[in-house]
């Protein structure tokens, strides 16, 4: 078990407001993995999120499928805040915001 494996689960798990997984969004703000202990920093994009619950419930059950024999423990951060530049270009583009490489004339 490898914090890439964790990430890969992670991104298969969907923010249910945006319609985009956790990781293309930057919610994951930190994965260590210690023997059979998984722990996953995430964030959500706004401190009132009405599904943070919901999507730190969905990123434990992903994992727990995956390792079910491993401790799990998904920990809510919100410092520093998420803000939109932490979403990688797929997830800018589902949600309408230019790519990052994309300067506007001014």
């Amino acid at each position: 078990m490898k914090p890439a494996e964790i990430a890969r689960i992670l991104s298969r798990v969907y923010d249910p407001e945006l319609g985009v997984d956790l990781v293309s969004l930057g919610l994951v703000y930190g994965i260590t993995v210690e023997g059979q202990k998984v722990s996953v920093l995430m964030t959500m994009t706004s401190t009132m999120c009405p599904m943070a619950e919901a999507m730190l419930d969905s990123a434990q059950t992903a994992i727990s499928y995956q390792f079910p024999d491993a401790d799990i423990e998904v920990v809510p951060v919100y410092d520093p805040p998420w803000h939109i530049d932490m979403a990688d270009d797929r997830a800018r583009d589902w949600l309408g915001v230019p790519p990052r490489s994309v300067t506007r004339a001014g």
